[in-house]
This record gives structure tokens, C-alpha cells and sequence, in this order.
């Protein structure tokens, strides 16, 4: 029996760790891919307090260490369940279940998909949502990003480096990056805008060789030669498996007070997958402590 469980290995879920260990609780995280979450995946951190910059997968793994340096135990499994009963809750996992008096969900979020011809069969084999896990397959090669946002370009600055070509395809007549992003695009040659255009096939019998791309005034269909397809249209939250003990908002995400409390008590929320206007590195991180602090409240002083 754990005084609290953390779903989700974050920057949220890490941070959440950190203040529960310093506060005395016995806490246990469980994560079922990596640790860091999406700034593990994140080329260059330019915006995180006392780092000019810093890779992503840096700043997470100097957390991780932070964790384990404070004895929080952790397990790397998919969770399957969550119940409440008697005032204990029990997480189920693929692998085993665990019990705890509180529990904070930082489960974070997924990547969006295309869902087009080609996407799944290819996934693996060209078709990427990370660049910085899968660029080094495609040095000195052409490839695509589809994307306008501070994600797609980011991807499309640190392909950049890497590639011969890179192709930046989006819907609207400009990306919608922060000028930080905007600024850094105009001094690569190498990246090849395409606004006002949309994929509509990734082709290849074993690889990825050409994507299909529409024009979106014109209909004109055209191909491009490319090795890599790399995804970067957003992210949606996976909470279905919480609907029935916190409430979610009309995208998936769940809804919190300013303490991270949900409706149950003794649930709490931080990071990405809750709803908030803002998701950064430096908001989990705040999330993250929060719950905690609330989470001990709620168990040692009633709250």
C-alpha cells in the first residue's frame, strides 16, 4: 500500500514525485514508455528557468535521476484500470495492481494521426512523430513534416541538420510557430515551405518513397520524393479510462480546481492531460508540485 501512486512518468509526473517523497509520502510512479514525457522527445528546451538551452532528453533524465536519488519507486507498465473503493484506490496495470490512498493522474497526452493511406502501414518504416528519436535514420536524405506549429517547425529546424531536403507542409498560408521559431526558419535554406497544402497519401511498398499532397485552392494532387514522414498536428488526451472517477471536458481532458483536485477525492490531476490553456514544460512542472502538495493535504491533514 502506497500513501500515493503517479500515472504517468512526466515532467508533471516526476515533479508530482519530487514534492511527495520531500513531504514523506511513500509514492510509487508507473509509466509505460519512457520517462519525460514529450520533453524527452523535445530536440532544444529554450524556455525552461536557469538553462538557455538544454535537450530534452537531458532535462528529463536529470529529473529521472532526481527521482531515484530521492527513493521513489517506479514500474514501467500500461495502466489498464482505476477504481476507488473503501476510500483506497487500486490501479490495475498489464501486469500487476496497486493500491494507494491517493493518486495523481499524469498520464500526459498522445500524439495526433493523419489517418491516411499509408500512415499504418509504414508506421515504423518512414512514418515518425519523432524527430528527435528517428532523424538519424534519414541523414543526408529528403523529408516531410506536416505541421505549422511550434512542434513541426521545431522538427523541421532539427531535421534540418540532418537531412539533404525537408519539406514543411501545412493547410494555412503560414505557420503559426512563435516568432523564436519563425526567425530560426528564415535562416535555413534547406526547408522547403508548402502552405496551403494537405497529404493525403504516404507511399511505399516496404519504405517510405513519396507523399501525396493536395493543393487546397487549386485540388491539384502532386508528389513529392521524400524517405521520412514526420507528424507534428497536435496532441489529444487518452483519459476514457478515468471518465468514471474525474470529469472530462468536451476534449477528453480532465477538469480540475486551481489545487489539481478532481471530483473524487483523493484524485488529483497534473500536467497535459487536464484542462488548461497553457501546456509547457515549466506549467507540468507546477502542476506537478501542486497535486502533490494537495495530494499531501488531503492525506495527512484532511483537506
Amino acid at each position: 500500500m502506497y500513501d500515493l501512486i503517479i500515472i504517468g512518468g512526466g515532467v508533471a509526473g516526476m515533479t508530482a514525485a519530487i514534492y511527495a517523497a520531500r513531504s514523506g509520502l511513500s509514492a510509487l510512479i508507473i509509466e509505460k514508455a519512457g520517462f519525460g514525457g514529450q520533453a524527452a522527445l523535445t530536440a532544444k528546451i529554450e524556455n525552461y528557468p536557469s538553462y538557455k538551452e538544454i535537450e530534452g532528453f537531458q532535462l528529463a533524465a536529470d529529473i529521472k535521476a532526481q527521482v531515484d536519488a530521492l527513493g521513489v519507486e517506479s514500474r514501467s507498465a500500461d495502466v489498464t484500470g482505476l477504481k476507488k473503493e473503501n476510500d483506497i484506490f487500486t490501479v490495475a496495470t498489464d501486469s500487476d495492481s496497486y493500491q494507494s490512498k491517493a493518486v495523481i493522474i499524469a498520464n500526459g497526452v498522445r500524439r495526433r494521426e493523419l489517418g491516411i493511406p499509408g500512415e499504418d502501414k509504414l508506421r515504423g518504416r518512414g512514418v515518425s512523430w519523432c524527430a528527435v528519436c528517428d532523424g538519424g535514420f534519414f541523414r543526408k536524405k529528403k523529408t516531410a513534416v506536416i505541421g505549422a506549429g511550434n512542434s513541426a517547425l521545431g522538427d523541421a529546424i532539427y531535421l534540418s541538420n540532418l537531412c539533404e531536403e525537408v519539406y514543411l507542409i501545412f493547410r494555412r498560408d503560414y505557420p503559426t510557430a512563435t516568432k523564436s521559431y519563425m526567425d530560426q526558419l528564415e535562416k535555413i535554406d534547406n526547408i522547403r515551405l508548402m502552405p496551403r497544402h494537405i497529404p493525403v497519401e504516404i507511399k511505399g511498398d516496404f519504405v517510405v518513397n513519396a507523399l501525396t499532397v493536395k493543393n487546397v485552392d487549386s485540388g491539384e494532387m502532386s508528389d513529392i520524393e521524400v524517405n521520412g514522414v514526420f507528424e507534428a498536428i497536435g496532441l489529444i488526451p487518452d483519459n476514457d479510462l478515468f471518465s468514471e472517477l474525474a470529469e472530462l471536458d468536451e476534449n477528453g481532458y480532465i477538469i480540475t480546481d486551481g489545487e489539481m483536485r478532481t471530483k473524487t477525492p483523493g484524485l488529483f490531476a497534473a500536467g497535459d492531460t487536464r484542462q488548461k490553456s497553457l501546456r509547457q514544460i515549466v506549467t507540468a512542472c507546477s502542476d506537478g508540485a501542486q497535486a502533490a502538495t494537495a495530494a499531501h493535504d488531503f492525506l495527512k491533514i484532511g483537506l
